[in-house]
């Protein structure tokens, strides 16, 4: 005769445990779908901490999440006072104590203080304070990718089993998550990096080809005064007043066009890091002058009153006077191609206890307050068009303020549309030795 075996009847703890089950499991399903869809990392914050501040009955919790490339989490908490953990402060470091240990846990674990670091004992005898006393790690492909902490429950009863088994199971699904984020986020930034850098190639592209078209204009127009003169100067008819003045005209242009041509090659020394200084002990005046009798006859032809407010005390100092002058050179040449005619051009210089100053003031045009942070960009121009109606190359500023910055100096601009512009430069009135300690870097070489 078989054997007949009694079946197992269900009580009601059997039946709640059954429903339990089914319900956590709905809770995973419900979350595993609102997960998949989510990009943003607070949101996905957000949605972690309420799924299980639910599922365990915790009116207080917090959750930490690595932020990516950083040593450093990210803090999200519901139920603790602002103040006492801000959420744009940082927490606690991954790689620190309280990290590993939670790290090298397996399931909920005690928050305790022992054996931390005196920052990490600070923190946790915080969250001891908050009620916060147990924790849980979130992690994706071996790596910490959070961790979860957790205040008492409401109804005080131990965490069960299952419940253990829910929360681990959804804070391994928030792992994946939050590491799918981290990636999305990543590539978002490397896309907008990369559109950023695009955009600045397009920029970098349309000022080469504007440089090209600058200088091109530039070297051109002196060489046909220089063609046009000399040309001249074989006509029979030339008396010697006519030849004179044919020849200084000439030397005028040939000066012009030397000066671009060194300015060129100082701007690609110093795009090599090459560009070197000599540095002689002189009147910073004397140059002033010099400078002012070059462009004395451009000065003429704009009918332009030129103003001299120069220090009579002026001390010697040190500085390289080919380059200084190139910087002298170039804001007194802006000045008068940017102030109309009859307008005034002032020039002043100064001496104070460790610089010698010189500045350089006109009534032009002006600068807008815009654009004032990009006339020291190499071959940045205000007006760069083909219509413009002031000629450069578009190199002058840039090349000023590296040849002045290389002397341990500095240059500043203020200016106001329709008042003019005024250029300012100081520079070390001392001999500097300046060692070079970067390879690559301009090497200041004083005589």
């Amino acid at each position: 005769m078989p054997e007949v075996h009694e079946s197992k009847r269900w009580d009601k703890s059997d039946m709640d445990s059954m429903h339990k089950r089914v319900l956590g499991l709905q809770t995973l399903l419900e979350l595993s779908r609102s997960l998949v869809s989510v990009q943003e990392a607070r949101r996905l914050d957000g949605l972690v901490l309420l799924t299980v501040m639910g599922l365990l009955s915790v009116s207080r919790a917090i959750l930490l999440t690595c932020q990516a490339g950083e040593d450093r989490f990210r803090l999200y908490s519901r139920g603790i006072p602002k103040d006492l953990f801000p959420e744009d402060e940082p927490f606690l470091r991954p790689s620190g104590v309280f990290a590993r240990r939670i790290k090298a846990a397996r399931g909920i674990t005690e928050v305790r203080g022992d054996g931390l670091p005196a920052r990490e004992t600070e923190l946790v005898e915080k969250l001891t304070g908050q009620k916060i006393t147990q924790a849980a790690g979130i992690r994706a492909q071996g790596e910490l990718r959070g961790i979860i902490l957790l205040g008492t429950r409401m109804d005080a009863k131990e965490i069960q089993s299952f419940d253990e088994e829910m929360l681990l199971s959804i804070l391994d699904l928030a792992g994946i998550v939050i590491h799918n984020v981290q990636l999305y986020e990543g590539l978002k930034h490397a896309n907008t990096s990369l559109a950023d850098s695009n955009q600045r190639l397009q920029e970098l592209d349309t000022l080469k080809n504007e440089f090209l078209s600058n200088v091109g204009h530039e070297l051109r127009t002196p060489l046909t005064c220089i063609l046009g003169f000399a040309q001249c100067l074989s006509y029979s008819e030339v008396d010697e007043d006519m030849r004179q003045d044919f020849s200084n005209n000439i030397m005028r242009q040939s000066q012009k066009l030397s000066n671009l041509i060194d300015q060129i090659l100082d701007l690609s020394e110093i795009s090599q890091k090459h560009l070197q200084f000599e540095k002689q002990k002189g009147n910073l005046n004397d140059l002033i002058l010099e400078v002012v009798e070059t462009m004395q006859i451009e000065i003429e032809e704009k009918e332009i009153r030129l103003e001299m407010a120069l220090e009579p005390k002026m001390e010697e100092s040190w500085f390289d006077p080919m380059k200084t002058r190139r910087v002298l050179l170039n804001l007194l040449d802006n000045a008068i191609k940017f102030t109309d005619n009859a307008g005034v051009v002032r020039l002043t210089s100064g001496c104070a206890e460790d610089r010698v100053t010189f500045s350089v003031e006109d009534s032009g045009i002006g600068i807008a307050e815009d654009k004032i942070g990009a006339i020291f960009d190499s071959f940045r121009q205000i007006d760069g068009s083909g219509t413009r109606t002031h000629g450069g190359s578009g190199i002058g500023l840039s090349l000023a303020k590296q040849i002045v910055e290389g002397q341990d100096g500095s240059i500043q601009v203020a200016s106001e549309v329709g008042k003019g512009s005024q250029f300012t430069v100081a520079l070390p009135r001392d001999r500097q030795e300046t060692e070079d300690t970067r390879p690559g870097d301009p090497q200041l070489i004083s005589s």
